[in-house]
């Protein structure tokens, strides 16, 4: 069984998505604590040629990211303002401008909730029925070193989607890059200085394999004519332009490309 588990996010971008797909079982780490400053509460839109972040105001405090408040109820609305403005001319915006504009035109209190709603509608745009959990379903807010953490999380989330007392071999996705010798799960281990924290998750009955990821290059239709392509942007942007061809586009992320191919660019209405 395959468990990924990764940071709820703000319009979280296509490798949150593939890591989503190839797994058995995604588990949200909503019960971590909140990073200012990173991608749990913004994301960046291209307009024009002129980058802007979209950021959800949220309270202070060293909150988990569950518990994080929004701070200004207005933020939502204005953000739907500007992506509507972007990409209202792009060829599949309207199939999802209905759910999103029910989402954009609710009241929410926590982050969590409304970046959950929108990773579900991005994921059934994608075709992807991987059993999504929140890790604050499953256990307490964590003390104690990654390595541990995930390797509960992992045990926990399997016992979740499968019978109990079936035998299984359990398998934690890390992507290869950042997998590197600086990456976290590369790191000794707080608890244990003598083991890295992937060796705490394998003393723990969890392998840890990574697979390999490079962003689809595909046309944005937004974009004036001549731009350069646009990487990690919101998920959204590779459904808003390409609908349902979007799904193989993302699942083609997988494929290894050498150093001296080029990446596919995949046109408006295929190939």
């Amino acid at each position: 069984m395959r468990v990924a588990v990764h940071q709820p996010g703000y319009h979280r971008h296509l490798y949150y998505f593939y890591k989503m797909a190839i797994s058995d079982v995604f588990v949200s780490l909503d019960h971590v604590q909140f990073v200012r400053s990173d991608w749990q509460n913004r994301q960046v839109f291209i307009h024009e040629g002129a980058r802007r972040w979209l950021t959800l105001p949220v309270r202070g405090g060293r909150e988990a990211i569950r518990r994080k408040v929004l701070a200004d109820p207005s933020a939502p609305a204005s953000h739907w303002d500007h992506i509507t403005s972007v990409y209202r001319s792009t060829p599949y915006f309207s199939t999802y401008e209905g759910p999103l504009g029910e989402i954009y035109a609710s009241s929410w209190t926590y982050l969590n909730d409304l970046c959950d709603a929108l990773t579900d509608v991005a994921r059934h745009g994608f075709g992807i029925t991987t059993p999504y959990l929140r890790a604050s379903q499953l256990m307490d807010e964590p003390e104690g070193a990654k390595g541990a953490l995930l390797a509960e999380v992992v045990h926990r989330a399997a016992d979740t989607v499968t019978p109990s007392g079936r035998e299984r071999s359990l398998t934690y996705l890390a992507c290869s890059h950042p997998m590197g010798e600086d990456h976290y799960l590369r790191r000794p281990s707080r608890d244990d200085p003598a083991l890295a924290e992937h060796e705490v998750m394998e003393g723990r009955g969890v392998r840890v394999r990574t697979f390999g990821y490079r962003h689809p290059r595909y046309a944005q239709a937004q974009h004036t004519p001549g731009l350069p392509f646009e990487a990690e942007l919101s998920a959204y942007d590779l459904l808003f332009n390409h609908g349902p061809g979007a799904r193989d586009i993302l699942l083609g992320a997988g494929t290894d490309v050498t150093a001296h191919e080029r990446p596919k660019l995949y046109r408006i209405g295929g190939q």
